[in-house]
């Protein structure tokens, strides 16, 4: 790490945008320099997050949605999520990134019989806010992230969050999520199964909006000006 090392010892002060990855730093000694936190934050939603559903929006007699947001690189475990819809008949499963063919090739053939995964190759903004209202959950099986900011946009728009048990996640979503163990296609399933039960979700979603409420580009503004006051005083 001594490039990073060098770059940071050199700032006045270092910016991060979670408690988990501020711990990191400390861990691998990778600054002198104190370090903050300053959150992401999701962007508005028209209408603002109370038009996001309290019950699985799904399409009446259709499946139930499940929606990925993210890269496809090895450390995102999109695998998990493809091997867990062999325990999940009646839902879909949307891959809603972009995606080489090649990448796409491979996931395509470790699809289980039956399996209903539509991989939307890029998804226009108002698309995604329109799936993501509907769906039962968004997912993700990731095995290592620096924040997670689909979650929160779920969590805003009143989606539940079915998600891989990392520390961070569990930062960002103060608990407020249904967690699984990132090896565990089976864990993946059940864990959907559990926000199917409306009193479970409607619970997950009021908590998880009072969570996503403290996430504010507004907010993260204001906290790194505070910050970049206090080294000019």
């Amino acid at each position: 790490y001594w490039p990073q090392s060098v770059m940071l010892n050199r700032a006045d002060a270092v910016v991060t945008v979670s408690e988990t990855t501020r711990k990191l730093i400390a861990e691998h000694r990778l600054t002198r320099r104190p370090v903050a936190v300053v959150h992401n934050a999701p962007s508005p939603l028209p209408g603002g997050p109370e038009d996001g559903p309290d019950e699985a929006g799904d399409e009446a007699g259709g499946p139930r949605e499940l929606v990925y947001m993210g890269s496809f690189m090895p450390y995102k475990n999109v695998e998990t999520l493809v091997a867990g819809m062999a325990f999940l008949p009646g839902y879909r499963l949307h891959l809603v990134s972009r995606i080489a063919p090649q990448r796409e090739a491979e996931l395509r053939a470790q699809l289980p019989p039956g399996a209903d995964v539509v991989f939307w190759r890029g998804i226009g903004e108002r698309d995604y806010q329109r799936l993501l209202a509907r769906a039962s959950a968004l997912v993700t099986a990731s095995r290592d992230e620096g924040f997670g900011l689909p979650i929160i946009e779920a969590m805003n728009a009143g989606t539940p969050v079915v998600c891989s048990d990392l520390e961070i996640f569990r930062e960002v979503t103060g608990g407020h999520a249904e967690f699984f163990d990132p090896d565990s296609p089976e864990g993946f399933a059940a864990a959907v199964h559990r926000v199917a039960d409306a009193q479970v979700r409607a619970d997950l979603v009021a908590a998880a909006r009072e969570q996503a409420a403290k996430f504010s580009w507004a907010n993260s503004a204001e906290r790194l000006l505070e910050l970049m006051r206090d080294l000019v005083r």
